[in-house]
């Protein structure tokens, strides 16, 4: 009998025992961001159920999230200056009125709603007719064209979500926990909130912190929505500006204030802003439904946390600052992340 063969490693079978499991897990691939993605209209309207029905606080994406260092004080949010004027494939934002309200607004009580607050409900409808307008070009387009939708889709939902939660806390539905809040984490999450937005408008967003990290007293979420409608207010302000810039700052005044502040330094401040300062009230005018809700939280907030909010403006620049006591957490307990 002629000897065995050695059979040759073949990498589609395994021969022998088993080999026990690894100690020690291989990290996961990073996922794209498309494929958590939502792919229809009642999928995005569930987005909004968090905003809509308070439940237990998410958790904030990394509770060690690294200090700022000098050299990383400045993050720069955008492409070089030829990304920006690079032409990029954008579809159209739909804003219909006749676009259908997704069954989740229904549980708020739009019927009784006085004609401000439907002039509100009616701009986080158009941000949701937006968004569903997009969701069929996530499966029929690719490249830029879907980059551009999914960016559309993101935008709108987020705008949509906080939108909804301010509304809510100004019409006295929304009781907001009080918890340690992390100006950091405010941040990270307001920055990421806003990529698209300030994407799709070809807008360069600075984030800048003249602190390590401060600590306030209030409710995490309500204040990134609140600064993210303010970033929106004022993207709006400077549509149009070529090669516009928006920064998002963090200070500590001589009182112990912390000042979390939106800047540009294109043009004035609009009159509307300054007759809305101080005023917490909506506007059944459609055109300034977006300033109304987003002056009136940020005025309403300010209030609630003991702090203040100014509107200050020049010739060519506008400044809306939120500011808030510092605490020492343990103070108020446990951070929300």
């Amino acid at each position: 009998m002629s000897p065995q063969k050695p059979v040759g490693r073949n990498p589609g079978r395994r021969t022998g025992s088993p080999k026990p499991p690894s100690l020690e897990a291989a990290p996961e691939p990073e996922r794209p961001v498309y494929e958590e993605l939502p792919t229809d209209i009642s999928s995005l309207a569930s987005i909004l159920a968090a905003a809509m029905n308070p439940g237990p606080k998410s958790q904030a994406p990394n509770s060690e999230s690294r200090i700022p260092t000098p050299e990383s004080e400045d993050l720069i949010l955008q492409s070089d200056q030829a990304a920006l004027d690079e032409p990029v494939l954008r579809p159209h934002r739909r804003r219909t009125d006749e676009a259908a309200t997704p069954p989740s607004l229904s549980t708020v009580g739009t019927g009784a709603a006085s004609p401000p607050e439907a002039a509100a409900f009616d701009e986080v409808a158009r941000s949701l007719g937006a968004a569903e307008a997009c969701v069929p070009l996530l499966a029929q387009s690719t490249g830029l064209l879907r980059i551009a939708a999914l960016d559309v889709v993101k935008a709108e939902t987020a705008r949509a979500g906080a939108l909804l939660q301010l509304l809510r806390f100004l019409r006295g539905d929304l009781t907001p926990a009080i918890t340690a809040v992390s100006t950091t984490a405010v941040l990270q999450r307001v920055v990421q909130a806003t990529e698209s937005e300030r994407r799709l408008r070809g807008i360069a967003l600075t984030s800048r912190s003249s602190v390590a990290d401060a600590t306030c007293a209030g409710d995490e979420t309500l204040l990134v929505n609140t600064l993210l409608v303010l970033l929106l207010t004022t993207f709006a302000a400077i549509e149009g500006v070529q090669n516009a810039r928006v920064t998002l700052s963090v200070t500590i005044n001589d009182s112990g204030e912390i000042g979390l502040a939106v800047t540009q330094d294109h043009v004035a401040a609009p009159p509307a802003w300054f007759a809305r300062n101080g005023s917490d009230a909506l506007t059944a005018d459609p055109g300034q439904t977006l300033p109304a809700i987003a002056l009136g939280a940020a005025h309403r907030l300010a209030s609630h946390w003991r702090g203040r909010f100014a509107v200050a403006t020049g010739e060519h620049a506008s400044v809306l600052t939120i500011w808030l006591p510092t605490v020492r957490p343990e103070e108020v307990g446990p951070t929300a992340h």
